[in-house]
Order: structure tokens, then sequence, then C-alpha cells
């Protein structure tokens, strides 16, 4: 059973912010736990409303959290979450991947405080949140319980099994920074794949998850992503990089929310199979994605223009 002690630092933050008072496990489970809101002042939904869970982590990850939560705090009729599922790495008992992934790139205190900055996020917002290992009845019978429609997947360091695909009726979405559409990076080293290639240029890819790693079905892409410096290097630091391919992710995760919502509304029961990105994308957020990599860090926050202009 999941040591429930090894995360009483983050607990007694939310019970001191007064975000959350529940937290439960179960003996099936091997690390992680089941975080319930202390409140939920949001609308209930209805049967038009898309009912979606996010799986997020990494600075990334919180950005499509972020995005989802302002879609809908914007569109509450449209759009629910019904829970959040994210990484815990911070628990020695946790395969996630730490060593392989960005992780490793953030000493202990930075990783636990980007854990505690997203989980805080969704809590604050009244939605549920899972830190813990997904493949266990016990999780996916909470998860079906909550009756996702889809599934938006970004950064997320666990395998997903079949059983747990088979939940929502219209699929798992995968942001993915990579141009899989060409077979590049793949895995959990964009970075690493981008600089063997000596790439100028990199985009999102947006796929169907399937039980392979970003192997699924491709629904659509960004527009390119400059990842190179002002005078044409290839960032040696890799959180340069991938400060720089934030570029963009809040205008994909939008796009792909706004593509369900339609889907749903359509009384779809199957996945999208594809989202045209190009048409959906500003002019102006096209010719940003191109500019070199900036001397400031990004700010992992969405767009406020993308909830004025719908």
């Amino acid at each position: 059973m999941a040591d429930i002690s090894k995360d009483g630092w983050l607990n007694r933050q939310l019970k001191g912010l007064r975000l959350a008072d529940s937290f439960s496990s179960d003996e099936t489970i091997r690390w992680g736990e089941f975080i319930k809101p202390s409140r939920d002042t949001r609308p209930q939904p209805t049967d038009e409303t898309l009912r979606i869970a996010v799986i997020a982590s990494l600075p990334l990850g919180f950005l499509t959290l972020k995005t989802a939560l302002a879609y809908e705090e914007h569109f509450p009729e449209d759009v629910y979450i019904v829970c959040l599922l994210t990484d815990d790495p911070a628990n020695a008992d946790a395969k996630i991947g730490v060593k392989k992934r960005m992780w490793h790139l953030f000493p202990e205190e930075e990783r636990r405080l980007i854990e505690a900055e997203t989980v805080k996020s969704a809590l604050a917002a009244g939605i549920p949140v899972y830190t813990g290992d997904i493949k266990r009845d016990w999780f996916r019978e909470k998860l079906s319980g909550l009756s996702p429609d889809a599934i938006l997947c970004s950064g997320f360091g666990q395998i997903i099994d079949p059983p747990f695909l088979k939940i929502p009726k219209l699929g798992i979405y995968n942001f993915h920074p990579s141009d899989l559409v060409h077979g590049f990076g793949a895995g959990p080293a964009p970075y690493e794949d981008s600089k063997a290639r000596d790439a100028k240029f990199t985009c999102w890819t947006v796929h169907l998850v399937n039980e392979a790693i970003d192997d699924g079905h491709i629904l659509g892409f960004s527009p390119p992503i400059n990842i190179l410096h002002a005078d044409g290097r290839f960032p040696e630091d890799p959180k340069d990089y991938y400060s720089k391919v934030a570029d963009g992710l809040d205008h994909l995760v939008f796009s792909t929310i706004e593509a369900l919502t339609g889907w749903h509304r359509a009384s779809r029961t199957e996945p999208m199979s594809g989202i045209d990105f190009g048409a959906r994308f500003p002019h102006e957020i096209k010719q940003r994605m191109l500019e070199p990599i900036r001397d400031f860090p990004e700010y992992l926050f969405p767009d406020p223009a993308l909830f004025t202009g719908r």
C-alpha cells in the first residue's frame, strides 16, 4: 500500500491553505494518493458539457493544466474538469522515470515546488487530484466514476495501459514537443533528439494515446518553433529549449478543447481523427514561434487573448 506519510510535506501545505482535508489510498496502490478539494463551487455539468480529465506534470504540463482551467472558468457550460492526474517526483517509490525525463534538470526542492503548484492549482478550482499509480483497479474505478468523455495528457511519466485507455469514449490526447509526423523525438528526450540532428525548428504533435510510447494516431501538429538562439546556436541548456517550446502550447491546448467540445456537442462517441491547427493559430502567434530563444524565461500561463476572441 502507498505510504501516504511520504506525501506529508505536500498534505501539510494543502491543509494549511485549506485546499484539501481528505487524502486516501488503497492497499493495492504502490505510491501516491487521491486528494479531494475542500470545496467545489463550480456549476454542475449538464449532458451538453464536455467532461475531461487532465494528466499533467513538469512545467509544460502545468501550462496545459492552466489553459484547461482558464477554458473551464470562461466557458463553464462547455467544459468540466473531473480530475487532475500528476507525477509525484518527490516520492522515491514513484515509477515515473525521474532520471530519464525532464525532472532530472531540477533539484529536489524545485521538483517539489512544481508538483505542489500543479496540485494546488487544481484543488483551488475544486478539482480532485491523483498523484499515484494509475495501473490499479482502485483508481480506475474512481476515474470511471467521474465519467470523463476525454483525457488531455502532457508530460506524464507513466505508461498508460489498455484498461485505462478504455475509460474515455472520446480518447486520450497527448501533447508531445517534437515532430512525430517525421519520426523525430518520440519518448522522453526531445531535446537530445533535436540536438543530435542539429535541428533548427521543432513543433508540437497531438496524437491519440495507445499502448506504445508516442505511437498513436496523429491528429495534427503546431506551426514550427524556432529552437535556436539569435546568433544561430543550439541551446546548451535544456531548460532554454523547453522554455522556448512552450511557445504556442496554450493555443494548441485551447484548439484541442475547442474541437473536442464541438465533437461532443455533435453527439460523437468515438475519438476525433484530425485537427487543422495551422488554420486555428493566429498569425501573430505563428510569428512569435519563429522568433529565436529570448533572454528571459517564459511565463507558464495561457494567453488571455485566447478567451476574448472566441
